[in-house]
């Protein structure tokens, strides 16, 4: 019998290989990820805009979105990452090395809740929207914000979309 068949080196083979399927746990839901976190924005008066995670084991990577009706500050950002990070490890939220990458939306980030639209007004903003069964995409300057409704400018006259039609709202930036 060569070494390599021997009952011996099969059952090391195999205990290799569980050890190294137990040794990670499998990363947690992104949802119960959010829950996890959610104290430390409620302290911290911040809104969690988006939260992704990307990768492989050992080589994961969190990206947390944070705003304010205000815009967050550098300061704030650096308080809410330490102490995301000590909650992640504590909790042994994420499996195996990841990167943690906490930071404004950006301008590039579709805008989905209210108070986003609200400290935005004056600004202009391409959005797609549904209108019956088609889907039509404008460009217009954001005027006014109400309970349920978007009201824009666009040569002059005005145009509204309700929060329900709405699909995808991004600022614009004129250069």
């Amino acid at each position: 019998m060569s070494g390599l068949t021997k009952p011996t080196f099969l059952f090391l083979e195999l205990f290799k290989i569980l050890e190294e399927l137990f040794r990670y746990q499998m990363p947690k839901d992104i949802e119960e990820i959010r829950k996890i976190l959610q104290p430390v924005f409620d302290r911290s008066n911040v809104y969690l805009v988006d939260l992704e995670l990307r990768g492989h084991i050992n080589s994961q990577v969190l990206s947390v979105y944070v705003d304010t009706d205000t815009g967050i500050t550098m300061d704030q950002i650096a308080e809410i990452s330490r102490e995301i990070e000590g909650i992640l490890d504590l909790e042994d939220a994420i499996a195996g090395r990841y990167r943690l990458d906490v930071s404004s939306p950006g301008i590039d980030k579709p805008l989905t809740e209210k108070w986003q639209f609200a400290k935005n007004i004056g600004r202009d903003f391409r959005i797609t929207y549904t209108e019956g069964d088609r889907t039509t995409e404008k460009s217009g300057t954001l005027h006014r914000v109400d309970e349920d409704r978007l009201y824009f400018i666009r040569k002059n006259e005005e145009f509204s979309v309700t929060f329900s039609q709405l699909l995808k709202a991004i600022v614009t930036v004129k250069l």
